[in-house]
């Protein structure tokens, strides 16, 4: 191949590549339409201000048809794509109001810093083409009252602080005021760091019921702080009194009862005093009628005839009591005799 031949070849090579480079960049400024989903929420610029849609839900989707350049349409799609959702910051000069505002989706489009080059705020079309938005200044509820929870859970106890401020929105102070309760869920916290001789020191946070259902940003600012520190004893919620006199009574087998009779020992006791636990509000009101207490005999005691046996006395108490810890055990002692004419009659 001769060198003339050589140099048209990259000549013509050159004219392509050009070309090529001509049409591309011609064809990313072409313009065309596109039609984005862009999901937002709005804030505010500054720390003691509040902004946000006015009703749930609080980040909601915007649908934009925008016509721009192919290469911008492409360079928004991977921005789009990562990131889930964008803040509209409401800048300072935007005046707050207790009452919510009305809002041109564009203009809301416009306060998204990451999107402001593709040219929003000349969108075909914005869906919604507006929403209602609150921004407001956060104001002072001083001497809201702590108040713990315990739940079943019967507690000597102190907590600090006693009362907290609570910085709010403005349009969250009037449901605060009329109700400046702080309410502390101790009973969970408390069962789970309880010591062995019942004292405990637990934190908890505060939580208002004033303030159900608050969008995120609107979450109470609290002084001194969000928790409330709890110390105390948990107090017994079972009380032991003595009971009785409980009658105790024969549990026999019909086989042995046609051939023995049941002689008990003349120090025996068949009408004791006993010691119960149970619920402190109803350990007071148990009857001792009903308890039932029995001494068992067995067949097998047929086998020893004559011989004293010691047996324990068996108590059935009411669901919800039971002997009390360290209780002396009631024993009873008696010995089987041949049911003769002789023989004692059995003890029922």
């Amino acid at each position: 191949m001769t060198g003339v031949v050589w140099e048209k070849i990259k000549a013509a090579a050159v004219v392509v590549f050009i070309t090529l480079l001509i049409w591309f960049a011609a064809d990313q400024n072409v313009k065309q339409e596109q039609v984005f989903k862009i999901n937002l929420r709005i804030v505010s610029a500054q720390s003691d201000r509040y902004a946000a849609f006015a009703e749930p839900p609080y980040e909601r989707p915007f649908t934009v048809t925008l016509s721009e350049r192919r290469r911008l349409l492409t360079e928004l799609t991977k921005v789009l794509g990562a990131a889930r959702v964008f803040d509209a910051v409401i800048p300072p000069d935007e005046r707050p109001d207790v009452d919510p505002q009305q809002m041109r989706g564009k203009e809301i489009l416009a306060y998204v810093q990451e999107l402001r080059v593709f040219g929003l705020s000349r969108a075909i079309s914005v869906d919604p083409q507006g929403a209602r938005v609150r921004i407001d200044e956060f104001v002072s509820v001083p001497d809201v009252r702590v108040r713990p929870v315990y739940g079943d859970l019967r507690v000597t106890a102190q907590h600090a602080p006693e009362q907290v401020t609570v910085q709010v929105p403005s349009f969250c102070a009037g449901p605060l005021r009329a109700n400046p309760v702080a309410m502390a869920d101790a009973e969970l916290a408390i069962a789970r760091s309880v010591a062995p001789d019942g004292t405990f020191e637990v934190t908890v946070p505060l939580v208002f019921p004033a303030l159900a259902g608050l969008p995120p940003d609107a979450r109470p600012r609290i002084l001194p702080g969000d928790n409330v520190l709890i110390k105390g004893r948990i107090e017994s919620l079972t009380a032991t009194r003595r009971v009785g006199p409980i009658v105790i009574t024969w549990s026999i087998p019909d086989e042995v009862q046609r051939r023995f009779v049941v002689v008990p020992a003349e120090e025996s006791d068949f009408r004791p005093d006993i010691d119960v636990t149970g619920p402190r509000d109803r350990v007071d009101q148990l009857d001792p009628r009903d308890i039932r207490a029995f001494v068992e005999v067995l067949a097998a005691d047929t086998e020893k005839p004559g011989v004293r046996l010691r047996r324990k006395v068996q108590f059935v108490l009411p669901s919800g009591f039971s002997l009390a810890a360290g209780s002396a055990t009631d024993e009873i002692e008696f010995e089987l005799r041949a049911a003769t004419t002789d023989a004692l009659p059995p003890v029922e």
